[in-house]
């Protein structure tokens, strides 16, 4: 497989000429916890479920850890770098990241490195191990090591907002440049916002990634406001609230996950989705891969990727009068089909005359758990009520022009 491009006109990725449908995962310690074995039967699932994209940080830790992880496979202690300094990496982990980075490619899968890793910023504020003076020759290696790897991409960013530690990402940034001069995309994943609120602007930012926490409200406004900004660039939400999460102040359901990844999809971007047992490497790691917001996740992708996708654009006016935030639409730019999430059951007058012209409108529902598709007929006028199925807590309508 070649390397992800930025498409023509800055909406979508393009991978060997077609577009790619990005659908992320997160699996945020893959190089510092998990065996090469477990790896491959994450890998292997994943890819049968139609999963394109796993994040991962390099030197892990979420709990303000230091610079020592003990390697599954041996038991000996295996630093990031020699002495707790990143312009001197120690060779026995990157080889076991040498290692992640084949199995992921050999499933075909793009694995997002964030580099500079740690939650909350552990690495360059709590223990000051990345600074300004090392962070461009650490990265410099990276690229150097990585430049003919076409399964990976870069991520600047320490789990902080985006103008803290600055001058840290950008030498970071420098750093890449200098050894990776092929065009692959780089970005900034953000703690509690947008990449765009600081670094829109700047060459090296391929697109905006989004982090919302369970903020889940905000992601449609999120979304919608980097889809229209200049210059145009990607969007992804790519950290919202992870299913089973035990840290939100409501319990994160599978459909809530579901939710979250239409209203990021239909309002203009793309998304990642992530659960509570894969990132933390709980006992239940395993059985987690097949919950019912994973798997969802592929009746998603299944009912997108059976359209142009890439034509699609945001239109929250399909629907007649007032409806909530959660809801979501999106028509395609020739105006032959639309796409509407029902985020519950509910009655909701859309305008059909978008997508017919007054003419007849094929209408079909999809049970988003599974991707049945649970009902259709035909339809006609400029607006018409639906009312969601029964038999789903949320629904998938399908518009087409016959």
């Amino acid at each position: 497989m070649g390397f992800l491009k930025v498409s023509d006109n800055g909406r979508y990725f393009v991978r060997d000429g077609a577009p790619f449908f990005w659908l992320g995962d997160t699996i945020w310690s893959a190089p510092s916890v998990y065996t090469e074995d477990e790896l491959e039967f994450y890998f292997s699932r994943r890819q049968a479920q139609g999963y394109t994209v796993a994040h991962v940080m390099l030197p892990w830790t979420s709990f303000n850890a230091d610079n020592i992880i003990v390697d599954p496979e041996t038991g000996d202690e295996t630093p990031f770098w020699l002495n707790g300094d990143p312009a001197t990496p120690n060779e026995a982990y990157f080889k076991k990241v040498d290692r992640l980075i084949g199995i992921a490619a050999a499933h075909d899968i793009l694995l997002v490195l964030l580099a500079c890793g740690g939650g909350s910023g552990t690495f360059v504020e709590s223990k000051k191990m990345i600074t300004a003076e090392n962070a461009r020759p650490y990265a410099k290696w990276l690229a150097e090591r990585y430049k003919d790897e076409p399964g990976i991409v870069w991520s600047n960013g320490f789990d902080l907002p985006p103008w803290r530690c600055e001058d840290v990402a950008r030498e970071f940034t420098a750093g890449i440049k200098e050894a990776d001069r092929g065009g692959r995309p780089l970005f900034y994943h953000p703690c509690g916002g947008t990449s765009s609120s600081h670094f829109h602007n700047e060459d090296w930012l391929s697109a905006n990634f989004i982090q919302t926490w369970g903020d889940y409200e905000s992601i449609p406004g999120m979304v919608l406001a980097d889809y229209y900004r200049k210059p145009a660039k990607p969007v992804i939400h790519v950290e919202g609230a992870y299913e089973a999460g035990v840290e939100y102040p409501s319990r994160i359901t599978s459909q809530l996950v579901r939710r979250q990844a239409y209203n990021a999809y239909l309002s203009g971007g793309f998304h990642t989705y992530g659960h509570n047992d894969l990132w933390r490497k709980t006992p239940y790691w395993r059985e987690c891969l097949d919950s019912k917001g994973a798997r969802s996740m592929k009746a998603l992708k299944d009912i997108f990727t059976s359209l142009e996708w890439w034509k699609l654009k945001p239109d929250h006016t399909l629907f007649c009068g007032w409806a909530s935030n959660a809801n979501a639409a999106a028509i395609s730019e020739d105006g032959d089909f639309a796409v509407v999430y029902f985020a519950n059951r509910a009655e909701l007058k859309v305008r059909i005359g978008a997508v017919g012209g007054g003419g007849p409108v094929r209408a079909a529902w999809f049970d988003p758990e599974n991707g049945e598709r649970v009902g259709e007929g035909e339809v006609s006028g400029e607006t018409h009520a639906f009312t969601s199925p029964a038999v789903c807590d949320d629904a998938v309508l399908l518009l087409t022009r016959i």
